[in-house]
């Protein structure tokens, strides 16, 4: 086996941080991680000077490389080495290319650079931001193998998905003198030699690539001094003070993307403030079902924010009046106000929003690909382009005579303009009946939407590891019920409230605040819902079942991150509730990412079968503290230590676990006296 890291930067380039690189810190980084072969691959730029001036001070074998923008994601791109001039012109093309942020070339570009691929590593972002997508990689198909990923929960799912590129896992790192601490990001490789080909053959077969070199995909390195960890399930025991929270924060700074759930933290201390907790908790996280539910209603909202009642009334009662005082003033009129045009209603302005609607419908229905077959067993494509026809041409015919009302509009507008200015008589004020009644109707199908809104239901009853999520909703109470809305309280709602049972005042005293109180977030005031958690006998959550949900939750949210780290676990939940719940959840997520837990108790401890243990403590030796981590599968009869010391798995496990073999055989021989 050997071991690689082909993703080191030594110089800086316009996607870097300024750094200075350090051939001390390079030399130290290689010696501590043992490598076995290095590949320089700095951003867009090769530098054939610095490459050899490094390939010739360093003890292990040194590929050339460069990391290309291209398609808008990243590659290695290594090459033997065995013509660095050729290298270093194709690279200055490169170069030249991408010499802005945000340049990158295309495929046909690349190749025309590179020239046969078959002569190079090609090593692309796989499950690594910013990845290449799969169209790109099928253009460099087959000299792609293996793809590079960010971290061992990715490696481990392209490991265990045959149809993905074989994974690599390296460093990424700027190699200067505050490289600190040092990286523990590299592949091994079962082959005997470093070779350029050697290792090329390698990185087309998965079954020859792993995160150690013993334990294969089993265990991967995680701290300097060579402290592994499962890819699985980890336990972490010890005595008080030797070290296990700190082995957490440690793991936790070398990977920042780990979830990490620390002791106590989910434990109700005051009611007052578990009570806001809990509520502030399920708001946040069912924020989602709030904004689907209320969806509707702030359409509805949305579509009458403008309306203006009360301008709506002055405009009709401006036209009545002058409509009156036209009829009044007989003697005034002339030739010019007795034309029929000069009181002339203009033609009503006709929304064509549902007929281009219903044609937008039509045409998914005809051009769907993923529910084709299932469209086709009820509508027949002939009678679907058939009606697609008939809309469109009644939209054109529609829209040829609404462009001609507004044409005829315009030119009426502009006559009766002139015959008002030449004319004694009166003028007739302008006013869209039509719109003032649609907007009456709009307002009082509003009222209607918003008072149903308001009716008590229990919409939303969702179950989640024997606990059930309910949502009620109603209508608001008193104005502190608003306030608890917005978060803060405000004298405005006060005055709101007042009209929260006319939807329509309502929602104008809303338009008044301002401020925090924006109209995308208006449905949130009209109607209030509530979050419970319920237990198993379907009666509100106590504290600590309260508690005990928000472990199984933040376990299971863990999901979207790359490893998982819990302390201590049981020092706030019974052992019935670890055994059943918390272990078959934490075993689960350890089939998806490296999961670490610190424990000591024998519920979680051994009853939840680890993959691997680690043993932490701290011991005086020559008047020094000396803090060690010792490890091994829970089968080892010995845990050993990055130095080589060991110490007995059993009395590892009896002194972390059960206080001592004489404290466990003490209860063991109660245990059976109470059964006999």
């Amino acid at each position: 086996m050997i071991k690689i890291d082909f993703h080191i930067h030594t110089k800086k380039s316009i996607l870097d941080a300024a750094f200075d690189f350090s051939q001390a810190k390079l030399d130290e980084y290689i010696a501590s991680a043992n490598l076995d072969c290095i590949a320089i691959t700095n951003h867009n730029l090769f530098d054939k000077e610095q490459f050899v001036a490094i390939r010739d001070s360093v003890s292990v074998p040194v590929f050339p490389g460069i990391e290309v923008d291209l398609c808008k994601a990243q590659i290695l791109v290594l090459s033997d080495g065995q013509d660095l001039n050729s290298f270093e012109a194709q690279c200055s093309q490169i170069t030249v290319k991408c010499a802005e942020v945000g340049a990158s070339i295309t495929v046909e570009e690349f190749k025309d650079i590179f020239g046969d691929l078959s002569n190079y590593i090609l090593i692309p972002h796989y499950d690594k931001k910013p990845a290449m997508k799969e169209d790109t990689l099928a253009q460099l198909a087959p000299h792609v193998t293996a793809g590079e990923v960010s971290s061992v929960k990715k490696f481990m799912y392209c490991m265990n998905a045959t149809e993905r590129l074989v994974p690599v896992y390296f460093s990424d790192c700027r190699v200067r003198d505050e490289l600190d601490p040092l990286p523990t990001r590299q592949t091994y490789l079962d082959c005997g030699e470093p070779t350029f080909s050697t290792i090329k053959e390698c990185l087309r077969d998965r079954t020859k690539v792993a995160l150690s070199k013993a334990d294969g995909n089993r265990l991967f390195q995680i701290f300097e001094d060579g402290q592994q960890l499962s890819t699985g399930l980890n336990v972490i025991l010890g005595d008080r003070s030797s070290g296990k929270s700190h082995t957490l924060e440690a793991l936790k700074k070398r990977f920042p993307e780990a979830h990490h759930i620390r002791q106590f933290a989910l434990v109700a201390r005051n009611p007052d403030d578990d009570e806001k907790k809990f509520n502030s908790y399920l708001t946040r996280n069912q924020g989602l079902f709030s904004k689907d539910h209320l969806a509707a209603l702030q359409q509805v909202i949305e579509d009458v924010l403008d309306i203006d009642l009360e301008d709506d009334e002055r405009q009709v009662e401006a036209y009545i009046s002058s409509l009156l005082e036209f009829a009044r003033e007989r003697e005034r009129h002339d030739a010019f106000s007795k034309a029929k045009i000069y009181s002339e209603d203009p033609f009503p302005d006709r929304n064509l929003q549902g007929l281009r609607d219903l044609i937008a419908s039509t045409k998914n229905l005809i051009s769907n690909v993923e529910f084709k077959e299932t469209v086709a067993k009820y509508l027949a494509r002939e009678s679907l382009i058939a009606l697609y026809i008939d809309l469109m041409q009644q939209y054109a015919h529609q829209e040829e005579l609404r462009l001609k009302r507004v044409w005829v509009n315009d030119l009426v507008q502009n006559i009766k303009s002139k015959l008002q200015l030449r004319s004694a008589a009166p003028r007739i004020a302008d006013v869209e009946l039509y719109d003032v009644a649609l907007n009456k109707r709009k307002i009082g199908k509003f009222e209607a939407i918003a008072k149903l809104a308001q009716v008590p239901k229990t919409p939303l009853r969702k179950s989640m590891r024997g606990f059930s999520v309910v949502a009620e909703v109603g209508p608001f109470m008193g104005v502190q019920e608003l306030w608890n809305v917005l978060r803060r309280r405000t004298a405005s709602f006060a005055n709101a409230f007042k009209s929260y049972e006319e939807p329509y005042k309502f929602l104008q005293e809303l338009k008044a605040i301002g401020g925090e109180v924006k109209p995308p977030d208006f449905c949130k005031f009209f109607v209030k819902i509530d979050y419970r958690i319920l237990n198993k006998d379907g009666f509100n959550a106590s504290g600590g079942e309260r508690s005990e949900f928000f472990l199984l939750d933040e376990i299971e949210g863990a999901a979207d991150h790359e490893m998982l780290l819990i302390d201590e676990p049981e020092s706030s939940f019974d052992n019935s509730f670890l055994k059943d719940d918390v272990n078959a959840l934490i075993k689960e997520m350890a089939k998806k990412m490296p999961v670490a837990v610190v424990t000591h108790n024998n519920t979680v401890g051994m009853t939840i079968k680890p993959d691997y243990m680690l043993f932490t403590r701290k011991s005086i030796e020559d008047g020094g503290i000396v803090w060690r981590t010792y490890s091994g599968y829970p089968t080892s009869k010995k845990l050993t230590a990055p130095d080589g010391a060991q110490v007995d798995t059993l009395d590892v496990v009896l002194g972390s676990l059960e206080a001592g073999s004489e404290a466990y055989n003490e209860r063991r021989l109660s245990y059976e006296n109470l059964k006999d």
